[in-house]
């Protein structure tokens, strides 16, 4: 019998998760990755009076239940996202029932989960990250949200709009993922905002991006820059390996900061961007299952600090 000890949650196509299972099979762990993407192809049943969960791949038997399960990295997202791709009825039945299994999983509350959806869907909302940065001591750029403008917008100053919830579009089969966008005054008094709320916030000119990924107590800080500049506007926009990444050292209330950040969020992992004007850190966002795989592969040994977290202990 496959007793589980650690549940990973995740997609097909996925890095960072990939290196997280290298990473535990070179650990010899007893672990179980479950793509969210193939669990149709699963044979998934659940007891309610044994309190287990019984899977079977490829004609081998998994268990998961209480007694055996210490773990669960949740790298999938709360929802399956898509807006305005036409989907059957059979994969709309598919996506939200799939969903709410997800959702169902937190009846394993003896295990440490990495992060808890709950706490990770609380975490996913923009303007509830952004007051608790507030009350830990950041600087956040000044900020508005609605499908009205601020009266004290100025046609010459630039601003950044951003969506109120990760957006994915499909148009003639192809996806479409929205940044940050840079955008003027002007620009913004003459456009058409009524149909959906959107974030405003003031540009921060001259900023330095900074990118600190967070494992539990631990701190992996980064400055990005294209060849040794400031980047204008969404650095996600940039080719990542034309970007350059350093390792950086955080004052000593920063790093207070983003620990009463994580603590408040209820969250042992997440991807905090911060953006750095001359001798102030301003606070951007926190992605609660934000992409780091790319820095293993440069100097942050992420995966080993997650690993550890997973397991309770050091290699």
């Amino acid at each position: 019998m496959n007793s589980v000890e650690y549940l990973i949650l995740s997609s097909i196509i996925d890095y960072s998760t990939d290196l997280i299972c290298i990473e535990l099979e070179r650990r010899d762990a007893k672990y179980l990755r479950l793509n969210r993407d193939m669990f149709a192809e699963y044979d998934i049943i659940y007891s309610l009076s044994d309190a287990q969960i019984e899977i079977n791949i490829n004609n081998s038997r998994y268990f998961i239940s209480q007694q055996s399960l210490k773990s669960v990295f949740f790298r999938a997202p709360v929802f399956f996202r898509g807006t305005g791709k036409a989907y059957s009825l059979q994969e709309q039945l598919k996506r939200s029932q799939w969903s709410a299994f997800i959702r169902n999983l937190v009846i394993f509350d003896k295990a440490f989960w990495i992060n808890h959806p709950v706490a990770t869907y609380q975490a996913e909302n923009k303007m509830f990250q952004l007051k608790i940065a507030q009350e830990c001591g950041f600087c956040v750029p000044q900020t508005y949200v609605g499908n009205a403008l601020p009266k004290n917008i100025v046609p010459n100053n630039t601003y950044i709009v951003k969506s109120l919830d990760t957006a994915l579009f499909y148009e003639s089969d192809k996806e479409m993922f929205t940044y940050s966008t840079m955008i003027s005054g002007q620009e913004l008094l003459d456009a058409e905002i009524k149909s959906a709320p959107i974030i405003i916030q003031d540009y921060l000119l001259g900023k330095k991006d900074i990118r600190v990924t967070v494992v539990n107590d631990e701190t992996f800080p980064i400055a990005i820059t294209n060849q040794g500049n400031s980047i204008i506007g969404d650095w996600r926009k940039h080719n990542k390996e034309q970007l350059e990444y350093a390792p950086i050292k955080l004052p000593p209330n920063v790093e207070k900061s983003i620990m009463t950040l994580m603590h408040k969020l209820k969250l042992s992992f997440g991807g905090i961007d911060l953006a750095l004007v001359k001798d102030k850190y301003y606070f951007i966002e926190v992605n609660p299952t934000g992409e780091w795989g790319w820095l293993v592969s440069k100097f942050c040994p992420i995966d080993k600090a997650i690993v550890n977290c997973i397991t309770g202990g050091n290699e």
